[in-house]
């Protein structure tokens, strides 16, 4: 009998783990998720790859002019700790040396032009390791040799993020199989077609963290990831299954569903309570890196929206974004191409701008996609609050901002918000709600500067 009753109470213990977390405020948002295997994108003849791909500032170039470079050969590096090493990504001749080439957020960046000879050809040769038989300080020397990242926006290098981690002792590892901005399949797709390497990943992780506590979050609607993951991550991290609903795959509002522990406000982190959250994505690379000694050379993104063919692929680092629209089905009537999503991505003024490691998705809108903003003034229906994940009054902050009176709306804890962009989406009066709080805050920098 006492054996029935504890399969009984695991099972049960099981079923509960598996039911959905979730998040205070949010949106649902209508998507659908591109469900197509991912396929590599044809290598382009001419790459131009940026010596800034991460939160830091730019790497200081190591070639010339006319020089041959080959695949993983260090072209660009810096010593500040949030920058991280660049790789040649295809074997050729340097083409050129552009100082000012834009990037993703409208500025400008040096960049490396590189053209492709066809060869493919590596500077180092493949050599399988075993990772896991390596001590944590070896690890992260060639976590910081290879120039990995945390995927995303922000592109921490890893290396930075563990250490960090690691002097905060934390004691929890979230592993993030979400997926940011809605219908972007990344994450999505990766958990279950990179099982072995997204296991052989998190018990990196959680050798260069010592921690025994681990979570691999996926959301609801990954129902294949909800039958092939539990078994396969057994003892090595819990399945938590989270409601697909935005924005529950930013870190903060993970590490509450999950854990239950509030990460405090504004500017904090998961480590300040013990908690490091990893994107899938990066624990993958991280595996293949490590298993192989080579750095990484491209990147997996989604491309959906207006275009003919929506697909997930992978993508040469230095590859142009007109490329990959090509390669979809993209024609010339397009009105906006954002890189990350239709939430929190940014929009691109030019399809000459190169994927890189911040970017996880390409989005297109046509002109009949495009939402027409208004002068009208707030009608106080209470929406914005509502879905506010921050529990703050977007309205009255706007409002404040719109008319210079940033510390009036600092006062409603203007540098609070996320800008996830929930309140602009439910937002009836069409105000461009999270414009003017993103106006606010990068004035009331200005001035505390």
């Amino acid at each position: 009998m006492t054996g029935c009753y504890n399969h009984f109470k695991k099972f049960v213990e099981s079923r509960l783990s598996m039911m959905k977390r979730s998040m205070k405020g949010g949106v649902y948002v209508e998507e659908s998720k591109v469900e197509s295997t991912i396929e590599d994108l044809p290598v382009p003849q001419r790459l131009v790859i940026p010596l800034k791909q991460h939160k830091g500032p730019p790497c200081k170039s190591l070639l010339k002019k006319g020089k041959g470079v080959k695949i993983g050969d260090e072209i660009g590096k810096s010593e500040d700790e949030f920058s991280a090493p660049i790789y040649a990504t295809v074997s050729g001749k340097v083409a050129g040396l552009p100082k000012r080439f834009p990037d993703i957020r409208g500025g400008i960046a040096p960049a490396v032009e590189i053209e492709s000879d066809g060869k493919e050809e590596w500077s180092i040769s493949s050599s399988p390791q075993e990772p896991l038989q390596q001590n944590p300080e070896v690890l992260l020397k060639a976590i910081q040799q290879m120039g990995l990242v945390d995927f995303g926006i922000d592109a921490i290098p890893l290396s930075t993020k563990f250490e960090f981690a690691q002097s905060k002792r934390i004691n929890t590892l979230i592993i993030n199989g979400i997926d940011l901005e809605p219908g972007v399949s990344v994450r999505y797709k990766l958990v279950t077609e990179k099982k072995q390497e997204l296991l052989g990943g998190i018990k990196l992780a959680k050798k260069i963290l010592n921690v025994n506590t681990a979570y691999l979050a996926i959301e609801a609607k990954n129902t294949l990831a909800q039958e092939q993951l539990p078994g396969l991550v057994s003892g090595v991290a819990e399945l938590a299954v989270l409601e697909s609903k935005f924005p529950q795959g930013i870190d903060i509002f993970m590490v509450k569903a999950i854990t239950g522990k509030e990460v405090p406000s504004p500017n904090g982190v998961p480590e300040d309570v013990g908690v490091c959250v990893l994107g899938a994505d990066t624990v993958i690379v991280l595996w293949d890196a490590l298993k192989e000694m080579r750095p990484v050379i491209d990147q997996v993104i989604t491309v959906y929206g207006a275009v003919n063919k929506p697909k997930n692929l992978r993508v040469r680092i230095g590859t142009p974004l007109k490329n990959v629209l090509s390669h979809c089905g993209v024609n010339g009537n397009i009105a906006k191409v954002i890189v990350g999503g239709p939430m929190m991505g940014l929009a691109q003024y030019s399809l000459e701008i190169p994927v890189t490691k911040e970017i996880t998705a390409i989005y297109v809108q046509r002109q009949s996609d495009l939402i027409v903003i208004s002068d009208q003034k707030c009608i106080n229906c209470g929406w914005c609050v509502k879905v506010c994940p921050m529990g703050l009054l977007p309205n009255v902050i706007a409002s404040f901002c719109q008319v210079d009176m940033f510390e009036e709306a600092e006062s409603y804890n203007l540098s609070y918000c996320i800008e996830c962009g929930c309140c602009a989406y439910v937002c009836p009066a069409k105000i461009p709600l999270l414009h003017w709080i993103k106006y606010g805050k990068s004035q009331l920098k200005r001035e505390e500067q």
